[in-house]
């Protein structure tokens, strides 16, 4: 099989010289769901978000599939912030059901603040594990830092660009985990806490609906490189899992005209 030569663009290119410049495509870690560079990933809190998390980093190391989607292996970086290695180990036992628990998945349950040696951290992981394809960050708020400079813009835009930049460099994707207002409004994107300045940074964007109690979710999806979709779930409490929920013909009609629409 003939291998393609891909070609590194100067700063400035014409467009006739782009056309004719072979380049590589889009990465994807989950493929039409998350490919690589900067991704958010927020919802209620307590909503199960990590537990979620937890289950896509498990199922990216050992390769195994995503809401049908065939899955490349990879070494993912997991910054539980949140948790203990004891919470883990339960967790991990649980959604494994007996089986092995891969090599891929490397844990951490703390880390500096962006700007304060988070990037390096993470620079010398990707450096001693081969093959790192996503760093998840749970939960971004773990590693703000609020040096009272500038408005909540310019912050919510330095520390995402930091992390940013670091995933276009090495090609990966850092998946930042993080919560949504209370307050409502009428693009669920809007709900993301914080200011703008985090999603106009970001190059996807998920966000989890779910009601207190309720065993289905719906996690919105947008982004640079992809359509807007919606995906349905149903989470199987004796283990964990979120699995997708056959959408009604209603539900497909609406993501269809969603996805036209945009």
């Amino acid at each position: 099989m003939m291998q393609m030569t891909f070609t590194k663009l100067p700063k400035s290119i014409t467009a006739e010289e782009l056309l004719s410049t072979p380049l590589p495509p889009v990465k994807w870690i989950i493929p039409g769901l998350l490919p690589a560079g900067l991704a958010l990933f927020a919802g209620p809190s307590k909503a199960g978000k990590s537990w979620l998390t937890l289950w896509l980093c498990l199922q990216i190391a050992q390769g195994n599939p995503v809401w049908n989607r065939e899955i490349e292996p990879r070494t993912v970086i997991y910054f539980s912030l949140e948790d203990t290695f004891n919470r883990l180990q339960n967790r991990i036992f649980q959604l494994i059901d007996g089986g092995d628990a891969p090599e891929r998945l490397i844990l951490q349950t703390e880390c500096p603040s962006i700007g304060q040696g988070l990037e390096e951290q993470v620079e010398s992981l990707i450096h001693t594990y081969r093959d790192v394809g996503l760093v998840v960050i749970d939960t971004l708020q773990k590693v703000r830092v609020s040096d009272g400079n500038g408005g909540m813009y310019a912050n919510d835009y330095k520390e995402a660009g930091a992390l940013k930049k670091l995933a276009d460099k090495y090609g990966i994707c850092i998946l930042l985990i993080h919560h949504l207002r209370k307050q409502t409004a009428s693009d669920p994107f809007e709900q993301i806490s914080g200011s703008t300045g985090l999603m106009g940074v970001a190059d996807t964007s998920w966000v989890m609906q779910r009601k207190r109690m309720s065993q289905t979710a719906d996690i919105l999806l947008t982004g640079r490189d992809m359509d807007d979709r919606t995906l349905h779930l149903r989470e199987k409490i004796a283990s964990g899992l979120w699995k997708m929920k056959k959408p009604q013909r209603n539900e497909k009609s609406r993501l269809f005209r969603t996805t036209c629409g945009k």
